[in-house]
């Protein structure tokens, strides 16, 4: 009788175990999941169009690949937040951002003021060194103008 019901609490718990892991498998594989690190994609709702241009688009997947890490649009996180990044005063220009973006370390050993005041104000060890071709650039730009 014994042996009997210590079969039965086996295949109970060999049960009960393989139910759980079969739920939690399908728990996560149904998961929504984003294109990029963390910049969710709108859903359209019947009759509407997607609120990005195409460049825009382009500019997200840049952002996704090499900014989001540090980065976030609305958000200060290891870097600052980049929504409306060249209405702010301490970005001059887009030149200046092109240059950032390509070869910061350049920039360090100039001394340019406003490369040193970002790095003293967020006290970071990574240098930008991207390599984006213009057109890259602006659609990034693009992305994160206000």
């Amino acid at each position: 009788m014994k042996k009997v019901a210590i079969k039965i609490l086996f295949l109970l718990n060999a049960f009960l175990i393989s139910a759980i892991g079969i739920i939690v498998f399908v728990y996560i594989n149904t998961q929504k999941t984003f294109p990029g690190c963390a910049t969710e994609i709108p859903q359209s709702i019947c009759g509407t169009e997607n609120r990005l241009a195409e460049n825009e688009l382009k500019g997200r997947d840049i952002f996704n690949a090499n900014c989001a890490a540090c980065h976030k649009l609305y958000k200060r996180m290891t870097g600052p937040s980049l929504k409306g990044l060249l209405q702010n005063k301490r970005y001059l220009s887009k030149e200046f951002f092109f240059e950032y973006v390509r070869n910061e370390q350049k920039l360090i050993e100039e001394k340019d003021k406003h490369t040193l005041s970002i790095n003293e104000e967020y006290n970071f060890d990574y240098k930008h060194h991207f390599e984006l071709n213009d057109l890259e650039i602006e659609q990034l730009l693009e992305y994160i103008a206000e």
